[in-house]
């Protein structure tokens, strides 16, 4: 356990170094000063009665967490794509593991300091995000714990994918797979609302199959439901707004419980295939 730690804590200071906080810090306060010139334009707009407004607010609350959920996906595909595969590369691992540390501790130890990361991120921006439109609207999240739970459990998952094609692929193709599954995935869930829409049950069909083979719309969709109120979930669901059927951004129940084991179960299976993948891999 002390091997895994010291390497997670080295894991958290490369990413420092490599300045990839910085550079999403400041995307972060861009956003979020974007987002807080934005709600306060809304919630003042005179043109719209205070019904529309509580209408409009929480769905572009959930858009511009969107907008971080992408933030979270392309973070977690950075970070862990040069992971192992660049080290393989530069000779760094071939020194680690022939002290006393086992290989499965190298892949524990960066798993446990990116996910370190990624966690504080997601809460810190929702937290944040949470509470500068709260203080220009006077909107208030009805579970941000519950949403940034599972912003991070997203991230995670597309960390711990790209973390397990990093030890056969280079850095390049890791990264560029992970970010191409996760579009992916993201749209077939925007199919699966179409396919609602439209009556086509094998769209439907078809989306529900991808939230299993990669859990990160399903876990997205978890977001989206800790981040509306439920009078807004009531009024849409009562056709007092527009109809939610093609709405993509809109999330009539939280996940069941068989669905998060499921989750559960596919991020062990993932990150126990790339502790064995890592362990064959020749250095």
């Amino acid at each position: 356990m002390s091997a895994i730690w010291v390497l997670a804590q080295l894991t958290l200071r490369e990413a420092l170094r490599r300045k990839l906080v910085a550079a999403g810090a400041a995307v972060s306060v861009a956003l979020i000063g974007l987002s807080a010139w934005g709600f306060w334009k809304l919630s003042h707009n005179h043109t719209m009665t205070s019904g529309e407004v509580q209408l409009v607010i929480p769905q572009a609350f959930v858009l511009f967490m969107f907008m971080f959920s992408f933030v979270v996906a392309l973070s977690a595909s950075a970070i862990a794509s040069p992971a192992v595969s660049s080290e393989i590369d530069s000779g760094v691992l071939q020194t680690v593991v022939t002290r006393p540390i086992r290989r499965s501790d190298v892949i524990l130890g960066k798993w446990a300091g990116l996910a370190a990361l990624l966690a504080a991120y997601s809460l810190l921006v929702t937290v944040v995000m949470a509470a500068v439109v709260h203080a220009v609207s006077g909107f208030t999240v009805p579970n941000v714990l519950a949403a940034a739970g599972f912003l991070f459990a997203e991230g995670a998952v597309l960390l711990t994918l790209v973390l397990l094609l990093s030890t056969r692929l280079s850095a390049l193709a890791s990264g560029v797979i992970g970010v191409a599954l996760f579009g992916m995935a993201w749209l077939a869930g925007v199919v699966g609302t179409l396919g609602i829409a439209f009556h086509v049950p094998a769209l439907h069909t078809a989306s529900e199959v991808s939230m299993y083979v990669l859990p990160t719309d399903g876990l997205w969709h978890a977001v989206i439901y800790y981040l509306e109120p439920p009078t807004y979930v009531t009024q849409t669901l009562g056709g007092l707004a527009e109809s939610h059927g093609g709405n993509p951004f809109f999330a009539a129940a939280g996940p069941t419980w068989a669905y998060l084991v499921w989750a559960a179960l596919w991020f062990v299976l993932v990150l126990g295939l790339g502790l064995v993948s890592f362990e064959r891999r020749e250095l």
